[in-house]
């Protein structure tokens, strides 16, 4: 459905400080570090009745071509390179510190059991293995002899 748009903000010389991409009243929200500009004439809609994988590959075009601020390149304020998810973002020092701090303190000061540490393990396994601890049909292969669970027999055992 072509339901989306590349829009932009305007500076007050016309210059635009920030692109983004969007659909319905998008442009219009408040969202992330740059809020639509009070006087909505500012407002530029770039592109419309696009796609969604259109409209991102738009936007990061846009993007490129105007440069970011925070890598030097130009002139927006846009902290990623556009398009779905946070390609691009580049986090201070002090936030990736921060973060550091913060998964290393998940399990800090808590000591597991070994007991903890089983059941962990058991759980991570099951979940990997939806067939954990579970037991399996087994029959014999009338053409080969061979024993195997049913699924497997199933699947390779057929003539």
């Amino acid at each position: 459905m072509n339901i989306y748009y590349v829009y932009a903000y305007l500076r007050k010389d016309g210059t635009p400080y920030y692109i983004g991409k969007g659909k319905g009243r998008r442009a219009f929200d408040t969202h992330g570090y740059h809020n639509p500009p009070k006087d909505k004439l500012r407002i530029v809609f770039l592109e419309s009745n696009l796609t969604n994988i259109g409209s991102l590959a738009l936007e990061r075009r846009y993007i490129k071509w105007y440069g970011r601020k925070d890598l030097g390149t130009g002139i927006l304020m846009n902290k990623t390179d556009g398009g779905e998810g946070s390609h691009g973002l580049r986090s201070t020092l002090a936030q990736r510190q921060a973060r550091s701090i913060f998964l290393k303190g998940v399990n800090a000061g808590r000591k597991l059991t070994d007991e903890h540490k089983a059941a962990i393990s058991k759980t991570k396994q099951e979940l990997k293995n939806g067939m954990f601890g579970k037991r399996q049909l087994r029959v014999s292969c009338v053409c080969c002899k061979k024993e195997t669970s049913v699924n497997v027999l199933k699947a390779y055992h057929t003539h």
